[in-house]
């Protein structure tokens, strides 16, 4: 062989070695993309999140009031039962108070005799008023 023969073949094969910066893939570009779509999904759910939060606000601020439940079918295992006679009987002997929790025009409109209006939305304000050395039956 030659010397200029070795020469190029010596350059081609150093050739091949380097990297060429220009042909290696850049992870640059994916890395930003990536950022972004994650960037554009985290949004996406604290939008969601912030429309639910604002959606169960009320005009002066605090929380709605969860709505009743359809509870026909949940039979409330850990609530002690009372019969009717029972109840009459607690009432007759001073043991038990009678507790209407109906809205108040629930109330006015008909109740049992004896029993005291307690709407759910006054229970934070009249929970004092309640005797606690007697047993209380709601309806």
């Amino acid at each position: 062989m030659t010397k200029k023969k070795r020469r190029s073949t010596g350059s081609a094969s150093s050739r091949k070695r380097k990297p060429n910066s220009k042909s290696s893939p850049s992870l640059v570009i994916p890395i930003v993309v990536g950022l972004v779509v994650v960037a554009v999904i985290v949004g996406a759910i604290i939008s969601i999140e912030n429309r639910r939060a604002t959606a169960a606000t009320v005009s002066g601020g605090g929380l709605a009031t969860a709505q009743p439940l359809d509870t026909s079918s949940i039979p409330f295992p850990t609530v002690p039962r009372i019969s009717l006679q029972e109840t009459g009987d607690r009432l007759g002997q001073g043991e038990a108070v009678l507790v209407d929790v109906r809205s108040r025009e629930s109330y006015d409109k008909a109740h049992a005799a004896g029993a005291m209006s307690f709407p759910e939305e006054e229970v934070d304000a009249r929970l004092d008023t309640l005797p606690r050395d007697k047993d209380l039956v709601l309806y």
